[in-house]
């Protein structure tokens, strides 16, 4: 497992959405947790239906996402339906 330093961490809850300066990744706060992060870039591949690609920028459902597990991806913003997500920084 990777060490990742948090120098700041956004908790969003359920209809919630923003974004955090600096935000180099994403956790999934919650077991019950719903809702997507726009990432930068263009992921190749559709893996199971969890990434969707608009012009140059991704989006991933936060359901396809391991809780407790800090992910690193260039985060654009977020929107939480169901539960709890962090944003890192």
């Amino acid at each position: 497992m990777a060490q990742y330093r948090i120098f700041n961490a956004q908790e969003y809850q359920a209809g919630q959405s923003g974004s955090l300066n600096n935000a180099w990744g994403v956790m999934r706060g919650s077991a019950i947790c719903s809702g997507s992060v726009v990432v930068e870039g263009v992921a190749d591949g559709n893996y199971s239906g969890s990434i969707s690609q608009t012009g140059n920028h991704s989006t991933i459902k936060l359901e396809h996402l391991v809780q407790g597990q800090p992910i690193p991806m260039y985060v654009r913003s977020i929107t939480v339906t169901a539960g709890s997500a962090y944003l890192l920084a």
